[in-house]
Parts: structure tokens; C-alpha cells; sequence
């Protein structure tokens, strides 16, 4: 079919197949009827061939056709025909083979590669939750150590602010005491001194012993 260049040409495949309510496929079948009486039929567009509206109407002609060729009627069958008896023989060409026997056992050790030696625990996930339990407890009891002495290190400084406050009065009382104890210690030694005389005054009253 000759078509100018200016021929507009709207309609694909698949707006072909939509307007005659069947699959894509039925209508790419037209149109390779349509080439073998027609020739080249279509545009290229990009990757789409496109149709003008007479080349759309001739590939839907096809579909007429095979609409009228699917409705024609059957021949009808007046007479049955009547069943002929055949015999079938296989011949020898088959040769039955006796089963392989299948092993039921198997060493996956021997199928290995010697270098695929595996070193694994048992049960590692029990071993981490072992771990984890030990590195906890440990830890906890880290904090409650460094806990321990923070407290013992504020009690000592308490201690020590209280002693020093003591130690300061204790210094004073201490200077006090010994300036005290030496105006004291000079009293008590007047009136030693005093009392030792008025014992004396008796003492030459008295009666003195023969040489």
C-alpha cells in the first residue's frame, strides 16, 4: 500500500487491538496477512509502527474474515463410521533396567575437603550470655566499689573539716592551759611558801632537844 508522507498515520497496534476488543497478538497476525498481499503496511515511528485510518480498517478487515470463518457451519455427519479393530505390538526395542540401589548412609566427613577443619563451641550463644552475665556483675560491682569510696572519701573529709575545727580550739585551749597552770603553779607556791612559815613560828616555840 503507497502512502504519502503526509499521510497521517495515529493509530498502533495497541489501539487497534482496544478498538477490536482482542489481544495485541491477533493483530500483529493481520498485519503479517496484510504484507503478504499488500506489502510494507505502517510507519516506524521511534520503536512503534504506527497506521494511517485505511490501514487500520484494512487489518481489521482480517479480523471480519476470520470472524466469518469461525462461524461457518460444520459439515454435517449423516453416516458413522464404523470402528475398525487394530492390534498394537510394542515390539523389543525396550529393555527393562534393574534399579540402582541407593545408599541409605552417608559420611559427610569423607565428602569435606581436608582443609575445611572446623573449630566451633557447642553452644556459643550460651557461652555469650555466661559472658555477658560475668562482664555485668563485674562492672556492677566496679560501680558499687567506686561508689563505696566516693562515699568513704566525703565521710573522711567531714571527719577531717571536724578535727581540724577541734584542733584549732584544742591549739587555744592548750595556749590558755599553759599560761593558766604557770600563773597557778606561782600561787601555789606563795602560799606553800606562806603556810611553810606560819608552820615555822610554831615549830621554834617549842622545846628544843639537849646536845
Amino acid at each position: 500500500m503507497q502512502d504519502t508522507s503526509k499521510t497521517l498515520r495515529t493509530h498502533t497496534l495497541s489501539d487497534i487491538a482496544n478498538t477490536a476488543q482482542v489481544q495485541k497478538r491477533a493483530v500483529q497476525s493481520w498485519l503479517a496477512k496484510a504484507k503478504e498481499s499488500h506489502g510494507e503496511i505502517g510507519v516506524i515511528i521511534g520503536s512503534t509502527r504506527h497506521f494511517s485510518n485505511a490501514e487500520r480498517d484494512l487489518l481489521l478487515s482480517y479480523q471480519s474474515s476470520r470472524q466469518t470463518a469461525d462461524t461457518a457451519p460444520e459439515p454435517s455427519v449423516t453416516e458413522s463410521a464404523a470402528p475398525v479393530a487394530i492390534t498394537v505390538i510394542e515390539g523389543n526395542h525396550r529393555n527393562t533396567l534393574t534399579a540402582p540401589q541407593f545408599p541409605t548412609e552417608f559420611n559427610l566427613g569423607s565428602l569435606r575437603s581436608e582443609l575445611a577443619t572446623v573449630d566451633a563451641h557447642d553452644d556459643p550463644l550460651t557461652l555469650a550470655e555466661q559472658f555477658i552475665n560475668g562482664a555485668d556483675s563485674l562492672m556492677d560491682a566496679m560501680a558499687e566499689d567506686e561508689k563505696s569510696m566516693a562515699q568513704k572519701i566525703a565521710q573522711t573529709r567531714q571527719a577531717r573539716q571536724a578535727v581540724g575545727r577541734k584542733v584549732d580550739q584544742l591549739k587555744r585551749r592548750n595556749d590558755i592551759y599553759a599560761l593558766r597552770t604557770e600563773l597557778l603553779a606561782d600561787r601555789q607556791n606563795v602560799e606553800t611558801a606562806a603556810l611553810n612559815e606560819d608552820f615555822s613560828v610554831l615549830q621554834s616555840m617549842g622545846k628544843q632537844p639537849e646536845a
